[in-house]
């Protein structure tokens, strides 16, 4: 696991951050975070998202001032133009920590993960190995799509906002 801190020039950042914490950017409910076996309250088992690619063969689905404003200056900054999957994540304030499941987005050797943090929050990611990514705003988290990891919510802000972007 690498951290980039103050990964974006101040600008770009602040721009990002205003559009995705601004109440007219459209997040969508998902009704499940935890798998079976991990429910605990069915009532803490949500977050939002927002998609802009959902698979590796899919189109990407954002549009132009999505993709223009929020993840160009990411993907330019990571040297990358190829795309595999990225969303938007909003996790709610739960009033604990909720853990997802332990899991890869992809089991793809060549495929990355960078999570974009938005803001700063008591929120994580946790590695299987143990080790842990506060979430940071203006930080970036790399990693392998092939490793498990879960997402921590926060306790101590309403939301807590991430990109996360799997490319090559």
């Amino acid at each position: 696991m690498k951290i980039i801190k103050n990964f974006l020039p101040k600008k770009q950042f602040k721009n990002i951050q205003s559009i995705l914490m601004g109440s007219e950017f459209p997040y969508y409910y998902q009704n499940n975070y935890l798998d079976e076996k991990h429910k605990g309250n069915a009532l803490e088992d949500c977050f939002f998202v927002h998609i802009i690619k959902d698979q590796v063969d899919s189109d990407i689905i954002a549009d132009n001032p999505t993709l223009e404003n929020i993840l160009d200056p990411i993907m330019l900054k990571l040297k990358s133009n190829i795309l595999t999957r990225a969303k938007i994540n909003f996790y709610p304030n739960q009033h604990k920590h909720i853990y997802s499941n332990w899991h890869t987005d992809q089991d793809n050797n060549n495929t990355k993960v960078a999570i974009y943090c938005v803001n700063t929050c008591n929120g994580y990611t946790e590695l299987k190995t143990g080790e842990k990514a506060p979430s940071v705003e203006n930080s970036i988290i790399l990693f392998n799509a092939n490793e498990l990891h879960r997402s921590v919510t926060q306790t101590n802000t309403k939301r807590r906002i991430n990109i996360n972007i799997n490319y090559e």
